[in-house]
C-alpha cells in the first residue's frame, strides 16, 4: 500500500528567494542598480527638454530667456549648452539687440564661464568634457590648427565651421592648398578657389554654375548679374538669404536675395555665416527663424561702416526696396544706445 503524499510544492515558488541567500543578494543588487540608473536617465531627459526649450526661445528671438536657460544648463555641466553658448559668445553676428543692450558685466555673466577678469569662453569647458565639436573649435583658435582639424569639421558635417577653418588656414599660410588636398572627398566645392596662388583652374571652373562667385578667381571678372541671381536661388550657401527673403519680402524674394548678397558684399562672409553648431540647431532651422534672420542683418551690419551702409542703400533700393527697408529697420534695432543718466 502506497503512502499518500501531500500536494507537490514548486521549489522555485515565491518563497524560494527567501530560502536562498544568494538570490536575495542578487535581487538587492538589481534593485540598487535600478534606483541608480533611473534618476540618471530622467536627469538626462530633463536636461535635453530644458535645452530644447531654451533654444526654441532663442530661435523665436526671445533672446535673453533662451540664453539664460542655456547658461543655467552650462553651469550644471551640460556640454551641448556650453558649446552653443560659447559659440554665440565668439560670433558677434549671433548676438541680438537684447544682448547688445546689456552692460559688459552682465554680458560676461550671461555668456561666459567663471574665470579671470573677463570670464572664460564655454567652448573650452565643453572641450575639456570631451565634446568632439568643441575640441575642433578650440583647435581652430590655436596656431597649430591644421587640415586634420578641418577634416574633422567635415566629418561632423559642420559646413560653416569647415569653411571658416579652411579660410583661416589658407590666410595664415598665405597660399592656397595643393591639388591633392582640394581633390579630397571632404573638401567643399565652395572653396575650390583656395587652390595654389588663389587661382581657380579652367578645369575646375568648368564644373561650376555660371553664376558661382568663384569664377572671379579664374579671370578676375564677376559673373553676370542674371547668372549670379540664378545661382543664389539654388546654392546651399545662400540658404539664409533665401529663407529671410521668403519671410520678409515674399513678393520679390528673388530680387531680395540678390540685394542682401550685395549688402553682405563678400562671398567668404556668406560661406561662414550660419548655425553655431549644425548638430544642435540645423542650419535650415536657424535660417527660417526670427533669430536667424536678425543674425543675417547683424552680419551685414558688421561688414560695413555706417557711412558705407548709407552709400549702399542707394544702390540696394534699385534692386529691392523691400530688402532695403527691412535692413534699415534691423540696423536701427541693433544699434545700441546709451541709457539716459538718472535725474537728481
Amino acid at each position: 500500500m502506497t503512502q499518500s503524499r501531500g500536494p507537490m510544492t514548486n521549489s522555485y515558488g515565491p518563497d524560494y528567494a527567501l530560502r536562498c541567500p544568494r538570490t536575495v543578494v542578487w535581487l538587492f543588487v538589481l534593485l540598487c542598480l535600478a534606483v541608480m540608473l533611473v534618476p540618471g536617465a530622467l536627469r538626462a531627459q530633463t536636461l535635453e527638454v530644458r535645452r530644447d526649450a531654451a533654444i526654441a526661445a532663442w530661435l523665436a528671438d526671445d533672446e535673453l530667456t533662451g540664453l539664460r536657460g542655456l547658461a543655467d544648463l552650462a553651469h550644471q555641466g551640460d556640454a551641448q549648452a556650453q558649446l552653443f553658448l560659447g559659440l554665440i559668445d565668439r560670433h558677434a553676428a549671433l548676438q541680438g539687440p537684447a544682448v547688445l543692450g546689456l552692460t559688459r558685466a552682465d554680458r560676461i555673466a550671461l555668456l561666459r564661464a567663471p574665470g579671470g577678469m573677463s570670464g572664460r569662453n564655454w567652448v573650452g569647458v565643453a572641450a575639456e568634457q570631451g565634446n568632439a565639436l568643441a575640441r575642433a573649435w578650440r583647435a581652430m583658435a590655436e596656431v597649430q590648427s591644421d587640415l586634420e582639424m578641418a577634416a574633422q569639421f567635415a566629418e561632423l558635417e559642420e559646413t560653416r565651421a569647415l569653411a571658416q577653418a579652411l579660410l583661416s588656414i589658407a590666410k595664415r599660410q598665405e597660399h592656397g592648398f595643393a591639388a591633392d588636398i582640394v581633390a579630397q572627398d571632404w573638401y567643399p566645392e565652395t572653396l575650390l578657389f583656395l587652390s595654389p596662388d588663389m587661382t581657380l583652374t579652367a578645369e575646375r571652373a568648368a564644373g561650376l554654375h555660371p553664376g558661382d562667385p568663384q569664377h572671379r578667381y579664374q579671370n578676375g571678372l564677376k559673373p553676370p548679374e542674371a547668372a549670379l541671381q540664378d545661382w543664389l536661388g539654388q546654392a546651399p550657401a545662400a540658404l539664409h538669404l533665401r529663407a529671410t527673403c521668403a519671410s520678409v519680402c515674399p513678393s520679390e524674394a528673388s530680387q531680395c536675395v540678390l540685394a542682401l548678397y550685395h549688402a553682405l558684399g563678400n562671398y567668404q562672409a556668406l560661406l561662414t555665416h550660419g548655425s553655431p553648431a549644425n548638430s544642435i540647431v540645423p542650419d535650415a532651422e536657424l535660417a527660417a527663424s526670427p533669430r536667424g534672420q536678425a543674425a543675417l542683418a547683424r552680419r551685414i551690419m558688421l561688414m560695413r561702416s555706417t557711412r558705407m551702409r548709407e552709400a549702399e542703400r542707394v544702390k540696394l533700393v534699385e534692386v529691392s526696396l523691400c530688402a532695403t527697408d527691412w535692413l534699415a529697420a534691423q540696423f536701427e534695432a541693433h544699434t545700441t544706445r546709451k541709457t539716459p543718466a538718472a535725474e537728481n
